[in-house]
């Protein structure tokens, strides 16, 4: 068989490409893109070229585009979009740097500042993708380097959390759909990708309830009765072995009544190489607004 006979069904395209089956449908309605073949069985099939295009989406996702923006597109327009993402990240990587700058000199509150007035000038979805999403992975280097201490690192969580909490607190939606219930599991101590999944969720007008890190899976269970939740949202850090993230999360689909979608995502989740029956794993931060969107199509359709 040819490269250009090659086919893939939906399932080979999520792990071939990182994009999940929701997102690949919603595409398809909303932007008609892609435009799978069908077998006898009506199922679909993603031709290579496809495929292979979806790539590059999936890298100009991951740079903090959103699917509006890049879904649509033909190669060359995706091609031209990863050249100026490159040549921006190169124009921003100053400004990253003087944020570690101020972080090795135990400058606090000038590192505050200083990610405040940037969310003010980028409006939050630019300030998660293009801000604290690389300045996560600049930090998470310098420390494994040893150029950055434990306290330093510390000193940055927690400033990033009080910028993140105070801009989500003007974007709550309390009582809209779906109501998301978000923690992690026990032995993941990591909160800021989960702040920034609620900064993101709370931008789609879901109402977010926050338990924290480390909530048992039974207490998760009583949680999400309790606050009569659509979803649940995990999150795992790198930090986790993906065996303990992948046990985690089968155990918290098992636990949880069938009704309330689970959604987990983390860089821990990207290790996985197989789909979880029963859970929608998220890659970049974009995956969650597809997937609200989702939800919200499903929900009319129901009616």
């Amino acid at each position: 068989m040819t490269k250009a006979e090659v086919k893939f069904d939906i399932a080979g395209v999520e792990r071939e490409t990182g994009i999940g089956k929701d997102a690949l449908r919603v595409w398809e309605k909303r932007y008609g893109f892609p435009v799978p073949e069908r077998d006898e069985r009506e199922e679909r099939l993603y031709p290579q070229e496809q495929v292979e295009r979806l790539r590059l989406i999936k890298r100009l996702l991951d740079s903090g585009l959103r699917p509006v923006k890049v879904v649509g597109l033909e190669v060359p327009e995706l091609n031209v979009l990863l050249e100026q993402l490159q040549d921006d990240t190169t124009q921003h990587g100053a400004e990253l740097a003087g944020f570690v700058d101020l972080i090795k000199s135990h400058q606090g509150a000038a590192l505050r500042v200083a990610l405040s007035r940037t969310l003010l000038q980028q409006g939050m979805e630019e300030f998660l993708s293009k801000t604290i999403a690389p300045l996560n992975r600049l930090v998470g280097e310098a420390w494994m380097r040893g150029d950055i201490r434990v306290f330093e690192e510390h000193l940055y969580s927690e400033q990033v959390n009080h910028v993140l909490r105070n801009a989500i607190a003007t974007l709550r939606h309390p009582g809209d759909t779906p109501r998301i219930l978000m923690t992690t599991l026990p032995g993941e101590e990591h909160a800021l990708g989960l702040l920034m999944a609620e900064a993101t969720l709370s931008l789609c007008g879901a109402d977010c309830i926050m338990l924290g890190v480390q909530t048992p899976i039974q207490e998760i269970v009583l949680a999400a009765k309790a606050h009569q939740v659509d979803i649940v949202v995990l999150s795992f850090s790198s930090a986790i072995p993906v065996v303990q993230v992948k046990s985690g999360i089968r155990l918290a689909r098992e636990a949880l009544p069938k009704k309330v979608a689970l959604w987990a995502g983390g860089s821990g989740v990207a290790k996985l190489r197989s789909p979880i029956e029963g859970v929608q794993l998220m890659g970049p931060l974009s995956d969650l607004t597809e997937a609200v969107a989702a939800w919200r199509g499903a929900q009319i359709q129901k009616r």
